[in-house]
């Protein structure tokens, strides 16, 4: 049985790193009793893969993991029994069970969406013309550093694919999120501040990810939804 669920990762647990993230789940899968399925080879462990790395410092409201077991368990009984294994702020919202063959998902997630939590030092403009001014750029370029090679410029304006002010200080931006492109939020962040004066630097702290999606063509689909699960094989 696969199971794909989604899952919230809050303030209380937002320094964890991704490999830390796994072990937790894997010692909450353990302590639960779940029938758990594992590789084969000198070196078994649990077959579990998470979605995108969530930045830390970042918190997460829909991240998605995929856990596969050796037998058929109910998903209301899966969900309850590892939330009362996690830690505050780390929490199971949904599950649902997927096919064999069904596609991993950092093979199918191709967009993220992240809300900033802007500073303004001053108030010379609307915030909504701030943000059209910013997206009618024909290129955005950014400095990406790289572990152990030098660093390049890269164009972002290509990797944003929509944005809008939901509130005043709060903006949100739909970014592509896959192995054939991937706009880092910190990247985002400091275009913004380097295009506008009025604009401080946004720590990630200050930035959460809403969400992680499939998008294809102009609709975005979560990766837990029927419609496309379907597809995904």
């Amino acid at each position: 049985m696969k199971i794909r669920a989604r899952f919230e990762k809050l303030e209380e647990v937002k320094y964890l790193s991704h490999l830390e993230l796994i072990r937790l789940f894997r010692r909450a899968f353990r302590r639960a009793g779940l029938p758990l399925a594992y590789s084969r080879g000198f070196n078994p462990h649990v077959l579990l893969s998470l979605g995108p790395p969530l930045k830390v410092g970042m918190i997460g409201r829909n991240e998605y993991f995929d856990l596969e077991l050796s037998d058929e368990i109910r998903i209301d009984s899966f969900i309850s029994s590892v939330n009362r294994e996690l830690p505050e702020g780390l929490r199971i919202l949904e599950a649902v069970s997927i096919p064999e063959g069904t596609k991993p998902l950092m093979a199918v997630i191709n967009t993220a969406v992240y809300i900033f939590d802007m500073t303004l030092r001053e108030r010379i403009q609307s915030e909504e013309k701030m943000l059209e001014k910013f997206l009618s750029e024909n290129r955005i370029i950014v400095t990406r550093h790289r572990r152990n090679k030098e660093d390049i410029e890269i164009d972002i304006r290509p990797l944003i694919f929509a944005g809008e002010l939901i509130e005043p200080g709060k903006w949100k931006f739909q970014v592509k999120c896959s192995s054939q492109g991937n706009l880092r939020p910190e990247e985002l962040g400091a275009a913004l501040a380097d295009y506008y004066t009025e604009v401080e630097f946004v720590p990630v702290v200050n930035i959460q990810r809403e969400g992680l999606y499939i998008k294809i063509g102009a609709e975005l689909y979560i990766p837990s939804d029927d419609m496309v699960i379907g597809e995904l094989r």
